[in-house]
């Protein structure tokens, strides 16, 4: 058998409640204060600021699903999963990076997107089920649902009624870097969210997507949680993969605060730092952006 190098196995520690803790701090004042400052009529447009803070609730429930997956407690820490819900979180930031460009159109563009796609579904249901008496209930209220999305999001009619004319096409975070060539669209961001997008996005979608895509990483990394004794750096991936959810987070909430021009908040200030002081990829990010905009 193969005899590999012993790598070192006394790494530093990453102080996950130090840093855990003022994040979900955090989180929880600006999920609650965005809801407030919505229904005062203080944040506009009202469906930018709905989306923005549906997407900080399940980035943080991403988050902690992540730190469940990788808890000391459990008899095996599931770092595949964990990365797949890292590289979730990832496209969560892209989101919110590129709805942040401009609100009020991109905003119009990912919920007519979304309703296309609950459209064709319930179309596909009903061609299948429509006969079927046990299906009328569920595809009665989908079809309700539907209409009252339709107004909520202010669909013309010709759109509601015929969803497959809709065209708006929510890039992946790969075209809102790079554009299409093959569609002729230029980058969907630019400047330093587009910085930021790249910097994260080319150091980790790549191996994410092996991973959720089940390719050759996945299988390795598979193997050596069902096989612990073979890392050569015992707990390094699963500190990695927390750490970067910590990140991904920390920016989502800073373009939250500074698109809602909230008062700075200390905690958040508090995680950069420690953030700061664990690798490059943090010192890396609030130089691009992060340092001028939340003036650090």
């Amino acid at each position: 058998m193969t005899e590999y190098p012993q790598w070192k196995r006394d790494l530093p520690s990453i102080p996950f409640d130090l840093i855990s803790k003022p994040l979900m701090v955090v989180v929880e004042f600006y999920k609650e204060h965005v809801s407030r400052d919505m229904s005062a009529g203080r944040l506009r447009p009202f469906e930018y600021w709905r989306l923005m803070r549906g997407l900080l609730i399940s980035g943080a429930q991403t988050y902690a699903a992540i730190c469940l997956l990788l808890a000391d407690k459990r008899p095996k820490r599931l770092m595949l999963q964990g990365s797949i819900l890292c590289r979730s979180l990832l496209e969560t930031l892209a989101n919110v990076l590129a709805l942040s460009g401009a609100p009020k159109t991109r905003t119009r563009v990912f919920m007519r997107e979304a309703y296309k796609n609950c459209a064709t579904r319930f179309r596909r249901l009903q061609d299948r089920y429509g006969q079927d008496p046990k299906w009328t209930d569920y595809l009665n209220v989908y079809e309700k649902g539907l209409k009252l999305w339709a107004g909520e999001i202010r669909l013309s009619r010709s759109w509601a009624k015929n969803p497959d004319q809709i065209q708006d096409r929510w890039p992946t975070p790969g075209v809102m870097i790079n554009g299409d060539r093959r569609r002729k669209l230029p980058p969907f961001i630019r400047g330093s969210r587009r910085a930021v997008l790249k910097e994260v996005y080319d150091y980790h979608y790549g191996s994410q997507s092996e991973q959720a895509h089940q390719r050759a990483t996945a299988v390795a990394v598979a193997m050596l949680v069902d096989n612990p004794e073979n890392q050569w750096n015992p707990g390094h991936g699963e500190s990695d993969i927390t750490s970067t959810a910590m990140l991904f987070l920390s920016c989502i909430l800073s373009e939250i605060e500074v698109a809602g021009k909230f008062t700075a908040h200390p905690k958040l200030r508090e995680v950069w730092t420690y953030l700061r002081d664990l690798g490059d990829e943090a010192r890396d990010l609030l130089a691009i952006r992060y340092r001028r905009l939340l003036q650090m």
